[in-house]
């Protein structure tokens, strides 16, 4: 009798025991944890914000959105804010900042502002600690502080006209500067005005400040690159060049690299003022540099992307595309990403200039790429803007 319960308990723990195998086998049909990719992120006049691989250009996702995107996204956080313009055919839109999935590009909250007029974000946000900062212009022309768990205006300052270029973050203060010739240094948290200073009637800023301690430089339609002291808002120097200044200065190495519609750009000594040497394109230069490794990256209306030697302005190489570049080039890992007015989007070998990639977006390109590579290193593009 023992015997033969043995025998049945051993058939039953072999029934059991094929139940369980069964069920880990039907297991395999459940779904699976979804993979994502690193993404480099950049959008277009079409309205469309992309996401590619940064190695193949295979694109991850893309989400079009019922207005153009001048501004480059911000990337904070796993998130994207995507700043939009109401111009035609998108007149009347008042949702114009995005608050977008970084991994699945799906569209998180729109971000309400508190006026009733429709306005553009021309000018990419910034972030520091638990707020980003928005400019804005058409109508409404102030920078407000958004909380970034809740997405609520902490405050906001009036500027004295448009803003179409992006503001900058450091030591506490915000400093950003409007169409109407005014740069404004601004309390981060509260919102209050530390010092303003004016340029003078009938100039305008279109260009973002660029912060190298203690100074401030930023470029101005009067053709003149202006340094002026963090602390107080005073003027140190003006650089005078030939033409209207559109692109923001980068600073570092004692140098200031700016691009003018001279068709030049330019190095300036940061502590004296005077020319350390200029370059000249063909065409108007209204992408903004970036410093990296000793060089400068920018881009022209001459359609080309120029890597510059930032000590003598050498040029190591050139690399052509079909169309106009007022974007300014993002720098990762030994490639440079930039977009240009030919809708195509660009990966280019730093060290040799040569293409990697390229993918069609069927959109010009006025804004800079961003990136996420999953390190937790945030890539924002180091100066944005309606000209960058």
């Amino acid at each position: 009798m023992l015997k033969r319960w043995s025998k049945g308990l051993l058939l039953v723990s072999a029934a059991v025991s094929l139940l369980v195998a069964c069920g880990k086998k039907q297991s395999e049909d459940t779904p699976q944890p979804t993979s994502y990719s690193p993404s480099v992120y950049i959008g277009s006049d079409n309205g469309v914000l992309y996401a590619y691989h940064p190695s193949t250009g295979a694109k991850n996702w893309e989400l079009g959105l019922p207005a153009s995107i001048v501004a480059s996204p911000l990337f904070l956080n796993g998130k994207l804010y995507v700043g939009t313009t109401n111009n035609p055919p998108f007149a009347g839109l008042r949702d114009t900042l995005y608050k977008i999935n970084a991994l699945t590009g799906a569209i998180i909250k729109k971000v309400r502002f508190p006026g009733a007029a429709p306005f553009s974000i021309l000018a990419t946000p910034v972030a520091d600690g638990r707020l980003y900062y928005v400019a804005t212009a058409t109508s409404d022309n102030a920078l407000y502080a958004v909380d970034t768990t809740t997405d609520t205006v902490v405050w906001r300052y009036p500027a004295d006209g448009p803003l179409q270029a992006s503001p900058t973050v450091y030591n506490g203060q915000v400093y950003f500067a409007s169409m109407n010739g005014t740069i404004y240094c601004v309390d981060k948290t509260a919102g209050t005005l530390t010092w303003s200073y004016s340029a003078g009637p009938g100039k305008s800023f279109a260009s973002s400040p660029s912060i190298s301690a203690p100074y401030l430089y930023i470029g101005c339609s009067d053709s003149a690159v202006y340094c002026n002291y963090l602390s107080n808002g005073t003027n140190k120097w003006m650089f005078k060049t030939g033409g209207a200044i559109n692109s923001s200065p980068a600073a570092g190495y004692g140098k200031c690299i700016v691009g003018s519609n001279d068709f030049k750009v330019y190095c300036i000594d940061t502590t004296t003022g005077l020319k350390i040497w200029a370059d000249s394109t063909h065409s108007n230069v209204n992408s903004s540099p970036i410093i990296y490794g000793q060089v400068v990256y920018i881009g022209s209306n001459d359609y080309n992307l120029y890597a510059l030697n930032i000590i003598n302005g050498g040029v190591k190489w050139k690399f052509s595309t079909n169309g106009l570049i007022k974007s300014s080039p993002l720098s990762y890992k030994g490639t440079i990403y930039v977009g240009s007015y030919d809708k195509y989007f660009y990966a280019i070998d730093s060290a040799a200039g040569t293409l990697k990639w390229s993918t069609n977006v069927n959109g010009q390109m006025q804004c800079s790429p961003v990136l996420d590579d999953f390190s937790g290193i945030k890539y924002n593009s180091q100066v944005s803007g309606f000209t960058n």
